[in-house]
């Protein structure tokens, strides 16, 4: 569930509070900066380098018609992602972890040690043992269903960026007086997002890509349907609170972002129903996804540590912290990068209609992501203290029902 924003008190109550005791007192808040720094830190250079070999030799493999190579996606994939999530978990001891985060040489030692044993088993049961053929089903229909989530956490994960972006600006808010602003970028946005789709369109298509009228008629109509379904589920939950000043620059900021994202997703849906999905735009966003992904992860580990660093709590026992945040989150990566190279590949049998998938997938996308642009604005209003009620209750109407 989307954690409720946190309103520093100083910009709650900005008209109690001077600049200069703004500047001294509040938590350190570790900066997005920062949080690049340790992402692409020497000591995670490394794992970026495996995991990006590890997607190119799937690509390779999944341009072959060869059940062997299929199986061998199978194999290399679960492989790759268990190892790192056993190391991800192994790095509460400290001999892993000093192991792991130590000599530049030894960071790679544990988790590539664990993959091969993990893919030397699946591998020894495919071969030798009379459950090779169940096993290879079960994996299958693993790598099928961990796509399937994989793009409705694709939708959770890409709020992170648009959401600092949002929360950023609503902290800068100063005025009290009502604003319209959120109500009308979230009318625009769509809009605003349509027209940018279809100048994209007509450079691909002076490069050769064909688009057909209907494919454009039918962009302009999709994007419509969406802006006017997520707008009206808005100004549901909204209708009482959008000209608040924060929420209003929160919200407007959010849709203008995260609108370009969904939009990404309708024109690639409605371009794999005329055409073999795209390869190349679909790896393209699985590197930025993956980006985001790692960034999302070490977000929520590195500000949940220095929020308890600086109110001098113990820290707490947490899934994730800033030593095995990178593990995590090349693990659930792999794990989506062998499921898409899986169901796009030549050779398997699994799957027959991988347009079909595509355009699915997206679909699934799409809802998710509106589903996330509701939340994402209902907790702000939870946030500032504006409403109450459940998330379905906030949207019903009339309330009282």
């Amino acid at each position: 569930m989307e954690e409720e924003i946190e309103i520093d008190p100083e910009t709650e109550d900005l008209d109690k509070s001077s600049p200069d005791k703004k500047l001294d007192t509040g938590p350190k808040i570790i900066t997005n900066f920062e949080i690049l720094q340790i992402i692409f830190s020497r000591k995670t250079a490394p794992h970026a380098v495996a995991l990006s070999i590890f997607l190119i030799v799937l690509g390779v493999l999944s341009r072959s018609s060869s059940q062997f190579l299929v199986d061998l996606i199978l194999i290399l994939g679960f492989g790759f992602s268990v190892g790192y999530l056993m190391t991800a978990v192994l790095m509460r001891f400290d001999f892993v972890r000093n192991f792991s985060i130590g000599a530049y040489r030894t960071i790679l030692v544990v988790p590539l040690t664990l993959s091969s044993l993990v893919s030397l088993s699946i591998w020894y049961v495919f071969e030798f043992t009379e459950y090779g053929n169940q096993l290879k089903d079960l994996l299958s229909f693993g790598l099928v269903v961990i796509f399937v989530i994989w793009q409705f956490a694709q939708a959770w994960w890409m709020r992170v960026p648009f959401k600092e972006l949002a929360i950023s600006r609503m902290s800068k808010v100063v005025s009290r007086d009502q604003s319209s602003f959120g109500k009308l970028a979230n009318v625009i946005s769509p809009l605003f997002w349509s027209i940018i789709g279809f100048g994209i369109f007509s450079f691909l298509e002076s490069q050769g890509t064909d688009f057909s009228s209907m494919f454009k008629i039918t962009w302009f109509v999709i994007m419509a349907v969406l802006g006017s379904v997520t707008f009206y589920l808005l100004f549901r939950m909204n209708s009482k609170h959008w000209s608040d000043p924060m929420i209003s620059v929160f919200s407007a900021y959010f849709a203008i972002g995260y609108w370009g994202f969904l939009a990404y997703h309708a024109g690639v849906m409605l371009y794999s129903r005329e055409n073999q999905p795209s390869f190349v735009f679909d790896l393209i966003f699985m590197v930025i996804t993956i980006m985001l992904v790692i960034y999302s992860l070490s977000v929520q580990a590195l500000r949940s540590e220095t929020r308890n660093e600086a109110n001098g709590s113990k820290p707490r026992s947490s899934i994730l912290n800033r030593h095995n945040v990178i593990f995590y989150a090349i693990s659930f990566t792999a794990a989506y990068g062998a499921s898409s190279f899986f169901l796009a590949s030549r050779g398997t049998m699994f799957v027959d209609n991988i347009r079909s998938v595509g355009f699915i997938s997206h679909l699934i996308v799409i809802i998710s992501g509106i589903l996330v642009l509701l939340l994402v604005n209902y907790t702000a209003l939870v946030g500032r203290g504006l409403i109450d009620q459940g998330f379905v209750e906030s949207i019903r109407t009339p309330k009282d029902n």
